[in-house]
Order: structure tokens, then sequence, then C-alpha cells
């Protein structure tokens, strides 16, 4: 009898042992480097239609530009469907470009360009844009850029003024 009292006894220290160093395993962490902070949201995002389609301009960080990324998400709704503020909105990925990209135009020396010619007469379009930077770091989600494109509307004309 005492050698299966013992024998127990082993086997339950080496559960509890056994126990106390796999709980300590598969913690969730920070994956980022230490030190290394993730860009800053964009907070500056405008929308705005030309005859060509949408226009987003926002302004990018001093020096910072060159090494990041930027994606692009965008909301299409008919423009009568809507009238539910606060409603949440469908977002998918547009465009995953470089700040070197050619669809990607600088103005001045910190603002940029990225036209969305996709467009069609008759929606509200929500847009939305995340910085990464090189380790794949991303930022939070910019501000909402919205414009409602007219039932009238006609791709790469000038509308007519009023009558």
């Amino acid at each position: 009898m005492t050698r299966i009292v013992r024998l127990l006894i082993v086997l339950l220290c080496f559960v509890v042992v056994l126990g106390s160093i796999l709980h300590g395993c598969g913690k969730k962490g920070d994956p980022r480097p230490s030190g290394v902070a993730p860009p800053k949201a964009i907070s500056d995002l405008k929308a705005s239609l030309t005859d060509r389609g949408v226009v987003l301009r926002w302004t990018i960080q001093d020096g910072e530009g060159s090494s990041q990324r930027y994606r692009i998400e965008r909301s299409e709704l008919r423009a009568e469907a809507a009238t539910c503020p606060g409603c949440p909105l469908q977002y998918a990925a547009m465009a995953d470009i470089t700040f070197n990209d050619p669809k990607l135009t600088k103005e001045k020396a910190n603002v940029v360009t990225y036209l969305d010619f996709g467009i069609k007469a008759g929606y509200l379009y929500s847009y939305r844009v995340t910085v990464c930077d090189l380790y794949g770091l991303c930022s939070q989600v910019s501000n909402i850029g919205e414009v409602v494109v007219s039932p009238d509307y006609i791709y790469g004309k000038e509308k007519a003024g009023p009558k």
C-alpha cells in the first residue's frame, strides 16, 4: 500500500510541476519589437468629387512617407439607401500602395492625393486609410472621407451649371 501511495505522490508532483511549466507557455504578448511605435493615424483625410472621379487627400508625417505604405478602403452605398446615420458600413480594400507608387500623387511637401476613378453615379462613397510601416505595424484607421456622387454624374465631363 505504501508503494502505491508513493507512486501517486510522485505522479501528483509531476503533474503539478508540468502544469506550472506549461501554464506559462503561449502567453499572448505584444508582437511589436520593443521601442518601435506604430505610425500615427491620418486625421485629415478628405474626399472630393471631380470630373475624373473621387480625389482623396491627406497629410503625411514629415520624413516618414518613403518608408510607409497605405491601405485604402472604400464603402459603396446607393445614395438613396444612405438614410441610416450611425449604421455600420462595409469597407473593402481597394488599394495597398507604397509612398513611391505612381498612383499616389505628391502635392506640396507632405500632402498626397489618390484618385478613385471606379465610381458610379448615385452612390455614397466612404473612404478610410491605414498607414503601415516597414515592420508591418499599422496605425488606427483614419477619419472617414465621404462624397455623394449625384445620379446625373458623368465620368470625364464637367457637369452643366444651373439652368
